[in-house]
Order: C-alpha cells, then sequence, then structure tokens
C-alpha cells in the first residue's frame, strides 16, 4: 500500500479546517519535476514496498524526517502486512518511529539480518558514509532474496556540496551545516567519505550480483534555501551541469 496524505471528504470536513494537500511539492514544480530525485527515489520505494514482505532500511537513524510532521508520511513505509526493519551501527535508530523493529549493526559489521531474508532494502543518503563499500555490497547481496531490490539516495562525490564536505574536516562540517541548514541538529551530522559515490565505483561494486541502474538528479538548492537569488541561479545552473557534478545519485539495483 502507498502512503498518502489525505483530507476529509467535502461534506465530512469541519469548518475552518485546512485541507491538507497531496503529494511533494516538487511534484508541481515545473523547475524541478524533471531533475529532483524525490519522485524517483521515495516513489520507486513506495512502489517496490507494495509487493514487499520485508523492508530493511539501512542506516535508519533516529528518523529525523519524522520532525517534519506530515511529510513523515512520504518517508514512512509501514503498512499492514509488511514490516519495515531498520538497522544502524547507532542505538540511536531505536528511536526511530518509521520502523516496525529496530536491530543493532555490531561491531563485525555484519548486519543482523538473515540470508535471503529481505524483499526491498533503501537507504536515503547514507551511502556517503560508508566506511567499507565492499562489505555493504557484500551484506547486501547476503541478505537480499534472488530478485530483492535496493533502492538508494546519496550525493555525488564530484558535486559542490560533495567538493566543500571534502576540504572541510569532519569535525567542522556541523558548524558548517549550521549555516547552510539551520535547523538541522549536530547530532544529525555524521562524518563523510565518499568511497562509493561515483557511478564508476558503484557499478565495479555491484557488477557481480545485481542488475543496475543508476540516475543523476539535482538538489543543491535544498542546501542554500537561505538565499532565494542564490537558489534561482543554482536551479537554473545545476541541470545543465555535466552529469557527475549534479548532486544526487538515485541507485536501483536488483539482486541476481
Amino acid at each position: 500500500m502507498v502512503h498518502v496524505v489525505t483530507s476529509p471528504s467535502p461534506n465530512n470536513k469541519a469548518p475552518g479546517t485546512p485541507r491538507v494537500r497531496l503529494g511533494w511539492n516538487e511534484v508541481f514544480d515545473a523547475s524541478k519535476s524533471g531533475w529532483d530525485s524525490i519522485v524517483p527515489f521515495l516513489g520507486v520505494a513506495h512502489l517496490l514496498a507494495a509487493e514487499a514482505g520485508v523492508v530493511v532500511d539501512v542506516g535508519c537513524g533516529r528518523g529525523s524526517w519524522a520532525d517534519a510532521g506530515d511529510d513523515r508520511v512520504f518517508h514512512d513505509l509501514r503498512a499492514p502486512g509488511r514490516t519495515v526493519i531498520g538497522i544502524d551501527l547507532d542505538p540511536v535508530g531505536a528511536t526511530n518511529p518509521m520502523v516496525d523493529e529496530f536491530r543493532l549493526i555490531g561491531p563485525d559489521r555484519r548486519w543482523p539480518l538473515d540470508d535471503a531474508s529481505v524483499d526491498l532494502a533503501v537507504s536515503d543518503f547514507t551511502l556517503e558514509h560508508v566506511d567499507d563499500p565492499s562489505a555493504f555490497v557484500s551484506e547486501l547481496a547476503r541478505t537480499l532474496r534472488p530478485g530483492g531490490v535496493f533502492v538508494g539516495r546519496t550525493v555525488s562525490r564530484y558535486s559542490p556540496l560533495a567538493a566543500v564536505a571534502r576540504a572541510v574536516p569532519n569535525e567542522k562540517h556541523s558548524r558548517w551545516l549550521q549555516v547552510l541548514q539551520p535547523r538541522r541538529l549536530e547530532k544529525d551530522v555524521f562524518p563523510t567519505r565518499y568511497a562509493m559515490n561515483t557511478e564508476r565505483d558503484l557499478r565495479a561494486l555491484f557488477a557481480r550480483d545485481f542488475d543496475l541502474n543508476i540516475l543523476h538528479r539535482v538538489g543543491l538548492e535544498q542546501y542554500l534555501k537561505r538565499w532565494p537569488r542564490v537558489v534561482r541561479a543554482v536551479m537554473a545552473v545545476e541541470p545543465r551541469l555535466p552529469k557527475a557534478m549534479q548532486m544526487t545519485l538515485v541507485v536501483y539495483a536488483r539482486r541476481r
């Protein structure tokens, strides 16, 4: 079942109750709808989740998307008849309100999942933090059933955002992000590695066990919302950059 935000029918709507809008704003923004990553990532994740019995959120974190109120529904893959398991190296994942069950990854980095037990694995802006890409993909291949799918979204190593992040020491990232994203909490900032964040790297890592498709999408303007004029300029320029320099990679990988 795809989760959507619904509003009461007109006949049952209480006087003065605001009508809840359906869908992502990006869908209705002509300047973004063909380029943004939210539809190819979350739209496909929900579509595939409708056919899945077990979904794993890899690097689930505390579920900071839930802070966004009504927007949380877009990141919530739970539904009757489906189990969403969150896994993470950080025990804070136990507080994630959008998973049915949390499992902590141990020091050996082995995922706490049985072989071929997962229908769909999702990972949202996690790959840029992975220390050992080969081990990550090996665990993904072990735990996904044949025909199961991984859907991931991450930052391209060659994007302007990643270039700045790699130039700034990890211990100073939270200070810089306070300028770019004042609402982002320090506890939601993690060290970046960019060890599997190019199309070439991903194709090499997934080649043996997966059918793979990689999309390049924009998104840099999300970090510049404090400066509307800069946002307009970036939205005009970023789609015209070489695809490797566009901010976001969306990864679809199906287990052979």
